[in-house]
């Protein structure tokens, strides 16, 4: 019987076994004997003493309560957010295909740029590859399947190599 329990202990697989169980035991026991900790859902009350407070105190001024310089820079954020929307406006008016775009693959990459009201069209060739064919390809496809207008706008071809 001795010598059975040597030949058993020396073997490599009861070695093994004992180590993957020592280590299932080192991580198991700890987490089996933490407290299980539930998180509260409920939410403290404040007391009814700071719930009360007077207009003057709240978020909800009125304007007549409010400084001059307050109000003007209302008003001026007011005028800038009209001016935005008229420009935006106008953008969708002059620009409706704009939404089309960016026109992109793995060589290209083809925006416009509104401020300069220019086509911009970046240009990533592979070694040999014919730019000339790749900028009509290009044109044809923003014409014809884009349906824009691109003859009435400048190009601005940027190549990289």
């Amino acid at each position: 019987m001795e010598n059975n329990l040597q030949t058993m202990i020396t073997n490599k697989k009861f070695v093994i076994f004992m180590a993957v169980l020592s280590v299932l035991l080192l991580i198991l026991i700890p987490l089996a004997t933490r407290p299980n900790i539930v998180p509260s859902t409920t939410v403290p009350q404040p007391d009814q003493e700071s719930q009360t407070f007077t207009q003057s105190e709240s978020f909800n001024f009125n304007q007549t309560e409010q400084s001059p310089e307050v109000l003007q820079a209302i008003e001026e954020q007011k005028a800038a957010d009209q001016s935005y929307d008229s420009w935006q406006d106008g953008n969708r008016e002059l620009y409706s295909w704009i939404r089309k775009l960016p026109l992109s693959a793995t060589n290209y990459f083809v925006y416009f740029d509104l401020n300069r009201e220019v086509f911009i069209g970046r240009l990533y060739p592979a070694p040999g590859e014919d730019t000339e064919r790749l900028k009509s390809d290009i044109l044809n496809t923003l014409k014809l399947e884009k349906e824009i207008p691109v003859e009435n706008f400048k190009f601005e071809w940027l190549v990289n190599p």
